[in-house]
């Protein structure tokens, strides 16, 4: 495997876990179009790993690169998810989790 292509895999099950992470946090509560960027963020990634792994795609350096940034982006707003969703992402912005009751 080249280095893009190591890069690229690892990006993309950094992404697959970002996003899993910020799914089991969100509920009915969370805004619908939230959880369906997360869903099918969380479903593309886990295709493009098997891309690699099973089917043997070969990216190159700007794909690898591009999603190393979606990966640092996620890496880096985990902060703002650390308590649970955010309160703009909510339906009712008092009922995130991690919230006080």
């Amino acid at each position: 495997m080249t280095a893009a292509t190591l890069l690229f895999l690892a990006a993309c099950l950094v992404l697959a876990y970002t996003g899993f992470c910020r799914l089991v946090r969100t509920d009915v509560r969370t805004v619908l179009c939230i959880r369906a960027v997360f869903w099918v963020l969380t479903a593309v990634a886990l295709v493009a790993a098997a891309e690699v792994v099973v089917w043997g795609y070969q990216p190159g350096m700007p794909a690898a690169m591009l999603v190393s940034a979606f990966a640092a982006v996620q890496v880096a707003t985990s902060i703002l998810w650390r308590e649970g969703v955010p309160d703009d992402y909510q339906t009712t912005p008092d009922a995130s989790f991690g919230g006080t009751d």
